[in-house]
């Protein structure tokens, strides 16, 4: 069943900050990543990278495979909803080549 309307993973980030009473500049700094770049992410005005999803994993106990999920989801929400498929034909496949038996 496909998910409507994902949020953007970084809203958990915001979250996290809220529940925890800690500021963005110091998970960013304890994350080893810029106040900056975790803000654009924490804002949903950039997505989240492998590199950050390590990132978040180690810092916040978080799977890397969970975040980068959640990003994949958003984005192809996101790309549903501006892509015009309508000119797209569906290809039927090229069949594939059979392979001798060994030994023939």
């Amino acid at each position: 069943m496909a998910m409507h309307n994902p949020p953007h993973p970084g809203g958990f980030i915001t979250e996290y900050l809220e529940d925890n009473n800690v500021s963005l500049r110091r998970v960013a700094k304890d994350l080893g990543v810029s106040a900056a770049a975790l803000s654009k992410v924490a804002n949903g005005k950039a997505a989240i990278s492998p590199e950050m999803a390590l990132r978040l994993e180690a810092g916040l106990g978080i799977a890397a495979r969970l975040w980068l999920s959640m990003q994949a989801a958003f984005d192809l929400n996101k790309a549903r909803a501006t892509t015009d498929v309508s000119g797209v034909h569906l290809h039927p496949g090229i069949p594939m080549p059979s392979h001798p038996e060994k030994g023939a």
